[in-house]
């Protein structure tokens, strides 16, 4: 008969210790890993809470897992090889499994106090997840605040380290005690993808006539995966069969999760491993007979008796069958046992020899007969033997190659599900990396970040540094620096002279004596600025304007208008009036003759008229060059102007003098206007008198030896 086998769904790499007691006792395994174990996505909070370990009053874990990736976390934090716990924090576990976890790490009794559950650490290996319950023992969290001294833990920091998801009772009844609870994720449950080689292993045992099974679940989480499993990758038919399979629960919560997820046959077991191979072993009597094994060396004599003669000796297989094997050395076994056996003609020729007479030493001829007989017998003999010599070659040869294919089925088995866990592993260090280059990537930027902000804080900082002397001197440089850009470019020298007073004020209100060369300075820079003559640049401007605006209207020599009358003519036309005036009051005037004569004269003179003129090219200008000749003109008083305000007194003056003989040459210089505009010309020449201006060398000098100082 098929042995029966169990589906163990611990994640892999967790099980081997009951896989191979479950081996041992003659039970087949699949191994079906209905959770996988991996460290936290973030593992910040854990390790900041693992760098002030020595600040809480309790750290409980809730797990084996949680204990190996936090102490592993731990070394890290700790920069060591192997973690040291301090020796003042006591430790809280769940369940057996956690106390040998932590004794594996060095924290056990006496050096470390332990706090677990009654029996827990007499107990052998638990769960992964659940701790198991039974009447008489009880691993969970309930079982722990049994243990327990809330008082205690009042208002004291109590560290949590789990996985993600789970109950938080214990945390909650800590919290109405009145602690302070911190919880942290130490690693992390997903759920796996099993292999089509495992998927077709279930498959084959829901076919009707197959061996019987059944599930070994060890936590809630498991359940709920194989219910979401079953559904994406079993037919309706398969999945209802599944919840008709025998299930195996060591806790009263995982058999509860499993009731409500439609499966029916729930067994409960005890604690341990040593309590899941009972419960196992008392299923698989129940369902399919006591597993095979060898005859026991302290079998009664009457029974190995009853053995031996139940087989001829020549049918005894020269090799034991083994205590554990696999469905295919199962199935195997059966289809060749038959063969095994002896031919029925050759037991039954041998047991119906009747035995014959001695023979006589005095039948002489009767020997021949007899020894006819012997080598009929003999040569019977020899085809049994034959016979069974084969037979049991064939059998032997056919145990070998069921022990290798049961071998190579382990293997099998075996490496599917190191291939599985390597999956997992690769799939968890993937993302870590990809975690860890996210993470490198931030801290570059906050690098930068913070690189540029210590450039501004520092530059801030020497900002800050610099005191209130810093800050006058500052000023102070300021206004001589403006006093003397203003003194260089346009010579502004009373602007000048006002920042010097104003920077030698600011020095006296303060009174330190460091300034007092500083002082000097300023005051001998401020009597070269008063002793600088005064010139009227502006009037001389502004005369210059009032010439370049009277250019259009002054009389040229060869204009077609009547010139104008000279002041000699006009005073020579005012004595003669003044003459005849008295003349007329007397009543003795000239008489209408004289009058006459008088008319005719200056009519005549004002047809004919004599002109000097010393460049003869002057009377020759058209109209169109006359415009242009005045252009010219203005043109030379504007250059003029600019070399005046910027202090360029050679373009100045070789202006002013080409403007003064195109004037005298073109225009009527016998013209009041012309006249006007020659004398203006005059004194702006005469008011742009050319001054050496000072400079403020010695201020600047004193203040820079000031500033290094």
């Amino acid at each position: 008969m098929p042995r029966p086998t169990v589906v163990v769904t611990r994640p892999a790499g967790q099980s081997r210790q009951l896989t191979e007691a479950l081996q041992a006792a003659g039970l087949d395994v699949l191994s079906f890993p209905l959770l996988a174990i991996g460290p936290a996505s973030d593992d910040a909070p854990l390790r900041a809470a693992l760098a002030r370990l020595d600040t809480f009053a309790l750290v409980v874990f809730v797990s084996p897992n949680a204990i190996a990736y936090a102490l592993d976390a731990l070394t890290v934090v700790q920069g060591a090889a192997v973690a040291r716990w301090p020796a003042q924090v006591p430790v809280a576990v769940v369940g057996p499994a956690s106390v040998a976890a932590l004794a594996e790490r060095g924290i056990a009794p006496p050096a470390y106090r332990v706090i677990a559950p009654a029996g827990a650490a007499a107990n052998g290996q638990g769960t992964d997840d659940a701790a198991p319950d039974t009447d008489s023992l009880r691993f969970d969290s309930e079982a722990l605040w049994a243990q327990l001294d809330p008082a205690a833990l009042a208002g004291k920091p109590v560290l949590i380290i789990r996985g993600n998801g789970g109950r938080d009772w214990l945390g909650d009844r800590l919290r109405e005690a009145g602690a302070q609870v911190e919880a942290v994720e130490a690693y992390q449950r997903t759920l796996p993808e099993p292999s089509a080689m495992q998927w077709q292993a279930v498959r084959d045992n829901l076919r009707p006539g197959a061996a019987p099974h059944a599930w070994l679940l060890t936590s809630s989480e498991a359940v709920r995966n194989l219910d979401v499993l079953a559904r994406q990758q079993l037919s309706p038919q398969e999945d209802a069969s599944l919840r008709q399979v025998q299930c195996i629960a060591p806790h009263a919560r995982i058999a509860e999760q499993a009731l409500a997820l439609g499966f029916a046959h729930i067994q409960r077991a005890a604690p341990g491993d040593a309590g899941l191979l009972a419960a196992c072993l008392q299923w698989a009597d129940a369902h399919a007979g006591p597993a095979p094994a060898s005859i026991p060396a302290t079998a009664s004599p009457a029974a190995a008796e009853t053995a031996a003669t139940a087989v001829p000796p020549a049918a005894v297989p020269a090799t034991v069958v083994p205590a554990t094997s696999t469905k295919v050395e199962r199935v195997t076994q059966e289809t060749t046992s038959s063969s095994a056996m002896p031919p029925p003609g050759a037991a039954s020729a041998h047991q119906a020899q009747p035995a014959q007479p001695a023979p006589s030493q005095g039948a002489g001829h009767a020997g021949v007969p007899r020894a006819a007989a012997r080598r009929s017998a003999a040569l019977w003999a020899l085809v049994a033997v034959l016979v069974v010599a084969t037979a049991g070659g064939f059998w032997w040869l056919q145990q070998r190659v069921d022990h290798l294919t049961g071998e190579l089925a382990r293997r099998q088995q075996s490496n599917d599900a190191l291939v599985q866990e390597s999956r997992v592993l690769t799939r968890n260090a993937q993302d870590t990396v990809k975690e860890l280059q996210a993470k490198v990537g931030a801290l570059e930027n906050q690098v930068g970040e913070t690189r540029d902000k210590q450039v501004a804080l520092e530059q801030v900082y020497q900002d800050l540094m610099r005191n209130r002397d810093d800050w006058e001197i500052a000023e102070i440089q300021q206004l001589l620096t403006s006093a003397g850009q203003q003194l260089q470019l346009t010579g502004n020298v009373q602007v000048a002279l006002a920042a010097l007073q104003s920077a030698d004020a600011r020095l006296a209100r303060t009174d330190k004596p460091q300034y007092n060369l500083l002082r000097r300075a300023i005051a001998r820079d401020v009597a070269r600025m008063k002793a600088v003559p005064n010139t009227d640049l502006t009037g001389a401007a502004i005369k210059l304007d009032e010439a370049i605006n009277q250019v259009d209207a002054l009389p040229l020599l060869s204009s077609e208008r009547m010139l104008e009358r000279s002041e000699a003519d006009a005073r020579k036309s005012a004595a003669g009036n003044g003459a005849g005036a008295p003349a007329a009051a007397n009543g003795a005037g000239p008489g209408w003759f004289t009058r006459l004569w008088d008319y005719l004269r200056e009519e005549l003179a004002q047809v004919i008229r004599i002109r000097k003129v010393d460049d003869a090219e002057a009377l020759l200008l058209s109209g169109d060059q006359g415009w242009f000749l005045r252009e010219n003109v203005k043109l030379r008083l504007l250059n003029a102007r600019l070399a005046l305000l910027s202090r360029n007194e050679p373009v100045f003056r070789n202006d002013l003098a080409a403007a003064q003989a195109m004037i005298g040459r073109y225009f009527d210089t016998k013209s009041r206007r012309v006249q006007g505009v020659l004398t203006l010309l005059r004194q702006a020449q005469a008011g742009a008198v050319t001054v050496q201006l000072p400079t403020m060398s010695e201020s600047l000098g004193a203040l820079h030896a000031l500033k290094k100082e």
